[in-house]
This record gives structure tokens, C-alpha cells and sequence, in this order.
């Protein structure tokens, strides 16, 4: 197959399953909102530990950075600085744990249970020696994610979430295992197992899936936090059994968020 045609088949692989992944992230948000609409309100807030001060949530960073990342890749022609800079980017997103919280409580209630918020708990490990908190990485939460999916019935999604990133490109970047070189991404897997190409059109494809994976779940929640303006009543219950007569509200102007509970 010559790279034209290699390229068009990358493209429409990667136009079906930007497609795919859209639909069935949006068939988890409906089907947690039908569940219980509080709960899928509360999972729409990523690392929500109580009150902190701002400049605290991961979540938040990697959506802003996302923005600053694209600015960059955007402007003049590509150079080994900037193919670095698109790993960095590519890690980063991949990487984003806290921003994919939100899928995680949302599988959680729609499964009828409820919004954590520790919802990767589970896979945080303990350093035996050291006692030091080993947190999660990519291929652990992307992984629990497509398990979660699965477990649910949920195919589609599963695989949606088992194909959006390379785990061999992240833990290349991860661990500084890589060259940049004019026929791509070599992965040297210095410490065992055969070296790799991954040539700049292949790299460009999985660059783009896993970014554009990031953007499409970032539009969704960005689409249902603004469907909150004007303000509601949300339906659907506590953990203790309550019915909800919490109101939701977002601020178009400042770009605040707010849930309160006229219950208590």
C-alpha cells in the first residue's frame, strides 16, 4: 500500500472511530442522567475534594493546557522541538486521570450507584518500603475504564476506551524511551523487547485519535454543564434514599458551577 493510500485508510479508520466514541460516550451520559440526574450532575465535576482554593484541579490544568498545546502545534512548520512538545501533549491527555473521573462515576450510576469522590481509589498502590502513594497510571485507568464499560454491557464504549491511546507512545514519552528522527518515533524499548518505528503518518494517527478522543469527552461535559443555564431542580436521590430537591446552576458569565441542596 503506498502513503497515499495508507494515509486515506488512517483517516477514515480515525473518522469512524471519532464517531464511535462520540455516540457511545453520549449514550453513557443519557443512560446515567435517566439513572439518577443528581448524581450524573455531581460526576460532571472532575477532582471535587470539598472547598479548595483555585489552582488546585488537575482536571481543569489539562483542559487549559490542552487549548495552550494546540496554539503551539499550530503555528509555523513542524520541527523535533515541536514533535516533542506533541508527545508531551499526547502523554499529558492520556495521562489526565482526573479529568476521566467523570466517565468513571458516570459508568458508577449508571449502574445505579453513586458519584464518588475517589473514584480510582481502588488502583492506587503502596510503595512496600517506602509506604508512598503509587498513583495510577494511564494504561491502569484507561483499562478500568473499558473493564467498567464492558462489565455494563457497553461494548462499544469499551473499545472506545481500549483504542484511544497508544500505550507504547506514552510510555515511550513516560520514560524518556524514544529518538525523534526524520522517518519518525523510534521506541527503543532499551530495557527489553524489539525496537519500533512509528513513522510520522502513523504517529499523526495516533496523535489526532487520542487528542480528538480528549476534545470529544470535553465537549460533552462542557454541553451538559451549560444545559444547566437558567437553573433546576434535579431529580433522582441521596446514597441515604433522600429524593433530591437539590437545584443545579451554571453561570454563563463567570463560568461558575453550583449545586445546592434545599433539603437540608
Amino acid at each position: 500500500m503506498d502513503e497515499t493510500k495508507a494515509a486515506a485508510t488512517m483517516a477514515k479508520e480515525n473518522a469512524a472511530f471519532f464517531e464511535k466514541a462520540e455516540g457511545a460516550l453520549r449514550a453513557l451520559f443519557d443512560q446515567a442522567r435517566a439513572a439518577n440526574e443528581l448524581q450524573f450532575v455531581f460526576s460532571l465535576i472532575p477532582e471535587f475534594r470539598g472547598a479548595q482554593d483555585p489552582g488546585w484541579n488537575t482536571a481543569i490544568e489539562a483542559q487549559q493546557a490542552f487549548d495552550e498545546y494546540i496554539a503551539f502545534l499550530n503555528e509555523g512548520e513542524l520541527t523535533p522541538l515541536k514533535a516533542r512538545i506533541a508527545l508531551a501533549f499526547y502523554c499529558h491527555m492520556s495521562e489526565a486521570s482526573g479529568f476521566y473521573e467523570i466517565p468513571k462515576n458516570m459508568l458508577r450510576v449508571a449502574e445505579g450507584g453513586f458519584y464518588n469522590l475517589w473514584p480510582f481509589q481502588d488502583l492506587v498502590d503502596v510503595h512496600r518500603r517506602t509506604g508512598n502513594v503509587i498513583a495510577p497510571n494511564a494504561n491502569k485507568v484507561l483499562r478500568d475504564l473499558a473493564g467498567h464499560a464492558k462489565t455494563l454491557g457497553l461494548h462499544g464504549l469499551a473499545e472506545v476506551f481500549r483504542d484511544a491511546f497508544d500505550p507504547d507512545l506514552r510510555n515511550g514519552y513516560a520514560h524518556a524511551d524514544y529518538v525523534v528522527w526524520t522517518d519518525g518515533i523510534r521506541l527503543r524499548h532499551r530495557n527489553g523487547g524489539n525496537a519500533k518505528l512509528v513513522t510520522w503518518p502513523e504517529f499523526h494517527y495516533r496523535f489526532e485519535r487520542g487528542i480528538t478522543f480528549f476534545n470529544v469527552l470535553r465537549g460533552l461535559v462542557e454541553e451538559h454543564v451549560r444545559s444547566l443555564h437558567p437553573k433546576r431542580q434535579l431529580g433522582g436521590r441521596w446514597p441515604d434514599g433522600r429524593p433530591s430537591r437539590a437545584v443545579a446552576e451554571f453561570n454563563p458569565t463567570t463560568g461558575s458551577f453550583s449545586i445546592t441542596d434545599s433539603s437540608r
